[in-house]
């Protein structure tokens, strides 16, 4: 911990806001190239690989938020956590209303904010990338009802499984036929396990790797690697049979909630645990890390923004062969909006500063 901060957590988080704009990124083309050709197959994996970015930001949300040593009382919360993200989704969800507008070349009228700004604000879900605000307000919302119960390993564990065999195991199954199918398909109809998906197992995930992680050896570590690295490969490889079956581009493995995706991300959450350690003591190290960390919610929320100026100016994964493109393209719009959102934060501070002057 460096002042209160877990250095690993800051690496992850660069590591998850990395995933997130590579999702963006990748998807530019997938669905103009040949699935048959190299290309799709270097875009697919990406693609793939990307979707673990927002898993690891959930978790990293359940590990600090699910902490027993954490005393957040109910009115802190709502406030500083579940309010913050509502406001956030609504106030951006207002500006790329606006851009969109722009975007077609619309002129900004009193009609034209009042029907596609402002009604849009309730009736319309918002630009591609702003659902994860009020999702992650929602889990923020649960958790005085959940913090209690999940201080117990054993009911952590007992949620996970029930987490993992439901939500994540036989929906990944659910894909391919099998003895006896439908009669778990029958059965899922039936009952409602819906308490137990959703983005919720990866908030408790989050705690329970975060407070126990102690409790896995090297050797477990190691196979942890290997099982995400082989997930990760078999994911690719069923995407890619997939979409020469049908002919067109498949995303049954470009989720989080396959058996797939659970061991690369927490293959990448030990991974970055175990590099936080080394570098626990590189005091220079972990307060560049902790800057970069404190910029990846503006990347967040301008990424879009970034990618939609850099195809205008010409900058997209048609440049050169994806598999250099993409990762190419995703740096630039990282260092861009980082560098925008470490100006916001500057500039904030000092306001800060002198408002306390006055």
């Amino acid at each position: 911990m460096n002042k209160n901060r877990f250095v690993y957590l800051d690496l992850i988080r660069l590591i998850a806001c990395s995933l997130v704009v590579l999702v963006h990124v990748s998807a530019q083309r997938i669905e103009t190239l040949p699935v048959t050709g190299v290309d799709f197959a270097i875009t697919h994996a990406y693609n793939c690989l990307a979707f673990s970015g927002v898993a690891l930001f959930v978790m990293i949300s359940g590990a600090l938020a699910l902490s027993p040593e954490k005393e957040t009382d109910l009115k802190t919360l709502l406030l500083q956590k579940t309010l913050r993200f509502f406001l956030l989704y609504y106030i951006w969800k207002a500006v790329y209303q606006v851009v969109s507008i722009l975007e077609k070349g619309e002129n900004l009228t009193f009609s034209s904010v009042k029907e596609d700004v402002l009604l849009a604000l309730i009736q319309q879900r918002g630009y591609y990338h702003l659902w994860y605000l009020p999702m992650i307000a929602v889990l923020y919302m649960a958790v005085p009802l959940i913090k209690k119960s999940v201080a117990q390993k054993s009911v952590c564990r007992y949620f996970l499984c029930v987490f993992f065999i439901t939500a994540l195991l036989f929906p990944t199954l659910f894909h391919y036929e099998f003895k006896f199918k439908y009669l778990f398909v029958d059965f899922f109809a039936a009952n409602d396990f819906s308490f137990f998906g959703g983005y919720l197992g990866y908030f408790i995930l989050g705690h329970y790797l975060h407070n126990w992680r102690s409790d896995i050896s090297s050797a477990g570590r190691r196979a942890l690697y290997a099982a995400g690295a082989g997930f990760f490969a078999l994911a690719c490889v069923l995407g890619n049979l997939a979409s020469r079956r049908e002919g067109q581009p498949s995303y049954i493995m470009n989720t989080p909630f396959v058996v797939m995706s659970f061991f690369v991300v927490t293959a990448i959450f030990v991974a970055g645990n175990g590099l936080g350690k080394k570098w626990e003591n590189k005091e220079r190290l972990c307060k560049m890390l902790r800057r970069a960390a404190d910029c990846t919610l503006g990347i967040y929320l301008l990424h879009p923004l970034a990618i939609s100026l850099f195809s205008f100016a010409g900058f997209d994964t048609s440049v050169c062969s994806p598999l250099f493109s993409i990762p190419l393209l995703v740096i630039c719009v990282m260092l861009l909006c980082g560098t925008v959102s470490f100006m916001g934060l500057k500039v904030k501070k000092l306001s800060g500063r002198l408002l306390q002057k006055f």
